[in-house]
């Protein structure tokens, strides 16, 4: 009918789109979403340049405090928001880019009250921070007011990394900015939270945000994103995929990529790729709370997300074929899930696009290597992934160094108030003392 047209053409149009951007990246500088894709290096850089301007702001702060600048205490502006990280890597390309690296010193740090953070203890702090969004907003917020389809908890999750690729924690705090993202991705994706409601939730999840500051975050969010906003996902890549598999492979070219462990012999049905469809989806929550989503397009790491969750479940059903039968009898083993049929998936993009060049298909498969390996390395913690592999030990202490860096450019004009105001408080003691007895 109607609508099984409209999908076809849907499916058809997003994976032909996936496919533009796997083998296109060169030519797509005028799509907003390859604003904020990145090499490693470039990562590095751009974070290293955030961490150099929050250290030189510090120092500022310090410098005034000491009274070795004419600004007044009271007149110390509010931390400055940056955005260079909208186009850094098509700056970079074109010879405009930066040489910091992620072992900026930290020169000049010995103006302030406390060593400042370096770039991989910010990276730990976002990497913790990122994880949490989840749990503030999206399918498995702890609050069920806050409960928002996985986008809004994967758009919150991009646009906190986003910010803070220009800007440094020092200077604005990455749990107001966490709260701040998820209420603006819920706006993004039309699905807005009340800010109520935030604010109950981070008081549920013992990390308290006033209603003011995360207003106050919002707007620094925004700015830092260059009033960037738009994000895509690997979601819709993964479901576009399975649907069309679902499809394709029942045709005669398409049978020829999927077949069954042991001997068993069938067609696929459609209720086969769940399991690959489910456990893609999983590997893709892993990435979205992580650098990748920094690094490849969403066409590359939906069809990477499919190609290690259908490996992963090859391995597994391989060690269930060689456990031993429950079966006092000896009987044949029975597997604990469906089975899952082994899939060709890049011979099946070469396949469905057999109209492109030999060259992208080649290039293709180059890059979607290369994603997998990361998608791979997220369970060790690896590309900043919130959610594996933080040391809390470590965390605790980066922390403890945070809130000494962010108060010490005011410790020493906040010492030399309460000063002043205690020597008031004497000075009034005292002619009290002397009004009463004259």
């Amino acid at each position: 009918d109607d609508r099984d047209v409209l999908r076809f053409g849907v499916n058809c149009y997003l994976l032909r789109s996936a496919l533009v951007t796997m083998t296109e990246q060169d030519d797509s500088a005028d799509i907003p979403e390859s604003k904020w894709l990145f090499s490693s290096s470039q990562l590095r850089q751009s974070r290293a340049r955030a961490n150099r301007e929050g250290r030189e702001y510090l120092q500022s702060l310090s410098a005034a405090a000491t009274g070795t600048s004419s600004r007044s205490d009271e007149e110390r502006p509010i931390p400055p928001v940056k955005w260079f990280a909208s186009g850094y890597s098509k700056r970079c390309n074109d010879g405009d880019g930066d040489d910091d690296d992620d072992d900026a010193s930290a020169e000049g740090s010995d103006l302030l009250h406390s060593p400042p953070l370096t770039p991989q203890e910010e990276l730990l702090l976002l990497q913790f921070y990122s994880g949490k969004i989840p749990d503030l907003i999206g399918p498995a917020a702890m609050l069920f007011k806050l409960r928002r389809d996985v986008k809004v908890a994967a758009t919150a999750s991009a646009l906190f990394r986003r910010f803070f690729l220009s800007n440094s924690v020092m200077l604005h705090d990455p749990k107001a900015m966490m709260v701040a993202s998820a209420f603006l991705g819920s706006k993004v994706e039309d699905a807005t939270a009340d800010i109520r409601y935030l604010e109950e939730a981070t008081n549920l999840m013992q990390a308290p945000v006033t209603q003011k500051e995360i207003v106050e975050a919002e707007a620094s969010l925004v700015a830092g994103l260059h009033f960037e906003l738009l994000c895509f996902h690997p979601y819709k890549t993964v479901l576009a995929y399975t649907e069309d598999l679902r499809t394709y492979l029942k045709t005669d070219k398409g049978s020829k990529l999927a077949t069954f462990s042991g001997h068993e012999d069938r067609p696929v049905v459609g209720e086969d790729l769940r399991p690959m469809h489910d456990e893609a989806r999983k590997i893709v929550d892993d990435a979205c709370v992580s650098d990748v989503i920094l690094l490849a397009p969403p066409g590359q790491i939906g069809l990477a997300a499919m190609m290690v969750a259908n490996d992963d479940l090859q391995l597994l059903q391989q060690k269930q074929l060689q456990q031993p039968s429950n079966g006092e009898d000896g009987g044949e083993m029975q597997p604990k899930r469906p089975t899952a049929p082994k899939i060709d998936l890049l011979g099946y993009v070469a396949s469905r696009f057999d109209d492109r060049e030999d060259e992208d298909h080649n290039g293709l498969r180059s890059r979607i290597n290369d994603v997998c390996d990361m998608l791979r390395a997220l369970r060790q913690g690896k590309y900043g992934c919130g959610n594996h592999g933080i040391d809390m030990v470590k965390l605790k202490a980066v922390h403890k160094k945070l809130k000494k860096c962010r108060g010490g450019a005011e410790s020493k004009s906040k010492k030399k108030k309460k000063k002043r105001k205690a020597k008031t408080d004497e000075d009034d003691a005292t002619a009290a003392k002397k009004a009463k007895t004259g």
